[in-house]
């Protein structure tokens, strides 16, 4: 602990911030203002010591994570803990057991919700477990009878059924309208089926330019480098997945190959 003291810098706050101890319940309306500028202080000191900031509860409760402010990934929406059941995969062959329902298991997870996607994570690691797309078949159903799960969740896409369990029925509807809200607001592009096909709408006048690729040529056909598109080599032209990797773009550029 001595050294652990040492190397404190003398610059960082060091005493717990106190909260007022007056109950709520005696607090006339006209201090309510003043009640709130306490509870912002109050937090705001907490957030400026790494010790209780970077503290998992900390974060739990502001309902933020590692991915919160992250410009690239879009605006954000709301974040917390959920109980997620396993399985729900509609690609044959992932879901466990196939077709039974007794190897089902429920995993902590943190869930975040953004305009194009929603993801969870291992909350103690902050490890991306799976990533769920918006698009036209995105769906949420909530209660018993839609989820058979008490207080249930459910999220659906063309490639995932994911149930969640809540604390309570409130609970569940406040996940529900949460993320319903959000993904109308911001991400309603990828609700409906666009030009060719396409999960994503025309975007104009864009810096990001598309290389024409010829597949259909039985000619030799040149490929700019992967580096230059900026994409992973491992992404799917087209989804759902339903034909394995025939789809992913390093495949399809080795069969036109």
């Amino acid at each position: 602990h001595t050294v652990r003291r040492q190397s404190i810098k003398r610059g960082e706050p060091r005493q717990m911030p106190s909260l007022p101890h007056t109950a709520e319940s005696t607090v006339r309306e006209e201090h309510f203002s003043s009640r709130r500028k306490q509870l912002e202080d109050y937090l705001t000191k907490i957030l400026k010591m790494p010790m209780y900031r970077n503290y998992h509860g900390t974060m739990e409760f502001i309902g933020v994570s590692q991915l919160s402010f992250i410009h690239d990934l879009g605006p954000k929406g709301i974040e917390g803990l959920i109980m997620k059941r396993s399985g729900g995969h509609r690609i044959p062959g992932l879901n466990c057991c196939g077709q039974g329902r007794m190897c089902y298991r429920w995993s902590k997870r943190w869930l975040v919700v953004k305009d194009s996607f929603l993801m969870y994570m291992k909350p103690d690691s902050g490890a991306i477990a799976f990533v769920l797309l918006v698009d036209k078949e995105f769906n949420i159903k909530i209660g018993q009878k839609e989820t058979e799960t008490k207080y249930g969740l459910q999220i659906d896409n063309l490639s995932r059924s994911l149930i969640l369990k809540c604390n309570s029925y409130r609970h569940a509807q406040w996940w529900r309208q949460g993320i319903d809200e959000f993904i109308r607001k911001h991400g309603k592009d990828f609700l409906t089926e666009h030009r060719f096909g396409s999960y994503a709408a025309v975007r104009e006048n864009t810096l990001a330019k598309w290389p024409v690729l010829c597949l259909q040529s039985t000619s030799a056909v040149v490929f700019p480098p992967l580096y230059f598109l900026r994409l992973s080599p491992e992404i799917f032209m087209k989804r759902p997945v339903v034909e394995g990797n025939r789809w992913r773009l390093d495949c399809i550029l080795k069969r036109k190959a």
